[in-house]
């Protein structure tokens, strides 16, 4: 079956308009395995959510373990390729309009598979 990308972003603009100020928010695996869905079944990336040029959001997130850390690195939803990344919690301002998604790079190889909670906001 095929659905029009039209018809794709005008949902996801409408589910981020009933969010309210809250884009996207969940609970995923860290990137150490670096594909979206590992072979056990894991899910390592946010799921795609839709931001605005010029429009300022806040990405925070949280990692369990001791000596865990990870770097958010927002990659855009078609090449996969990273168009923002940050080591802390923090502000992003979009240069374009485009469907994107988030995963969570392990800063220590060795403390990878690690849970990661996220919330990301439009700034206040």
């Amino acid at each position: 079956m095929y659905i029009p990308i039209q018809k794709i972003l005008a949902s996801l603009a409408l589910s981020n308009a009933l969010l309210g100020d809250r884009i996207a928010h969940g609970s995923v695996m860290d990137y150490a395995v670096e594909t979206c869905l590992d072979d056990d079944g894991n899910v390592r990336c946010t799921k795609p959510f839709l931001v605005q040029k010029s429009k300022c959001y806040e990405i925070k997130w949280s990692t369990d373990g001791a000596v865990s850390h990870t770097t958010a690195e927002v990659r855009d939803a078609g090449s996969g390729e990273i168009v923002f990344y940050r080591d802390t919690d923090g502000k992003w301002t979009p240069e374009k309009g485009e469907l994107v998604y988030i995963d969570f790079k392990p800063k220590i190889p060795t403390q990878g598979n690690k849970t990661v909670d996220y919330e990301v906001h439009t700034c206040k």
